[in-house]
């Protein structure tokens, strides 16, 4: 667990935002360098690159910027989310939990028999079809993309349940497994401090307002059942990882904390219900960014505030 200081975070970014910015896109550019030059070094033998971790923490543009790291290096690869694997809500029972509320973490509204069987099929040079998922009306689509991988080549998977034995069993001698998630704690006091669960909750109602059509209320009522999910069906595959990810950067809530303030005004009492009281009391805390030109294109942080 890395921790750092708000002071810290606060003095730099009044000093030098675009130094402050810049130092710490450069770090996780150098994660991701140096993470596709060794799943290069493996060759041929480890076809399916598995990215995992929990919500918001980064997967989608993690996933792109390893693809195209390894692109850089010769090697041609192929992307598929296991987001386009989740059932049309009408196709099943949505599972409950212990509550009786419906569980949507669980891994049982994918389709992960059907993913398992394409990892599979590529693993073997087969082609296969992928399936399209539509996050607004909550439907699989009609359309279907092919994909085979030819000799060399490497398919780049991400998503909640990568990790997950129905899907690394049956490809586990052809995959390689990445971990991601914040990994940082941020200090705000010796009494208060916020947790990295805390943190991806702060990227993922502002990804869920302006990209999932998602309002704040709806976001921290689902976070219990998020959290749930997390301890059940994520946590239990960590050791699977051959790699594990801090996909935290250091000014991010100088940005994100700034726009939740505004948008979570009128729900502090839904938050501390949450379990996010110590969100509530440090969200005025972080000095703003004013220039969000400062923040390179590639960045992680266009998963969330686009």
């Amino acid at each position: 667990m890395f921790h750092i200081k708000l002071d810290e975070i606060n003095e730099r970014m009044r000093r030098d935002p675009a130094e402050f910015i810049a130092s710490c896109e450069q770090s996780y550019t150098n994660v991701i360098e140096s993470m596709a030059e060794r799943i290069c070094e493996n060759g041929s033998d480890r076809t399916i690159l598995l990215l995992n971790g929990p919500s918001s923490s980064g997967k989608t543009t993690t996933a792109r910027r390893i693809r195209d790291a390894i692109e850089r290096r010769g090697v041609h690869s192929h992307s598929i989310s296991m987001d386009d694997y989740y059932l049309s809500r009408n196709e099943y029972d949505v599972p409950k939990d212990e509550n009786g509320k419906a569980d949507l973490e669980s891994p049982l509204c994918m389709d992960l028999p059907l993913l398992s069987e394409h990892l599979s099929a590529l693993c073997e040079g087969e082609t296969i079809e992928i399936p399209k998922y539509d996050f607004m009306t909550h439907k699989r689509l009609d359309e279907r993309e092919e994909m085979r991988l030819n000799r060399g080549e490497i398919a780049v998977i991400e998503g909640i349940h990568a990790l997950n034995d129905v899907i690394m069993g049956a490809v586990k001698q052809n995959a390689i497994g990445v971990y991601m998630a914040i990994g940082t704690e941020v200090v705000i006091s010796k009494q208060q401090r916020l947790a990295p669960h805390v943190l991806r909750f702060v990227r993922r109602s502002i990804r869920d307002k302006n990209f999932r059509d998602s309002p704040i209320p709806e976001t921290i009522e689902m976070w219990r059942s998020v959290r749930r999910g997390e301890r059940l069906y994520i946590r239990p595959y960590i050791p699977s990882a051959d790699f594990i990810v801090n996909t935290y950067l250091n000014y991010e809530d100088c940005v994100l904390m700034n726009q939740l303030r505004v948008d979570a005004a009128p729900y502090h009492q839904e938050m501390i219900d949450a379990g996010l009281t110590e969100l509530v009391d440090a969200l005025a805390l972080f000095e703003p960014l004013d220039d969000v030109s400062l923040i390179p294109e590639q960045s992680i942080m266009h998963e969330f505030i686009g």
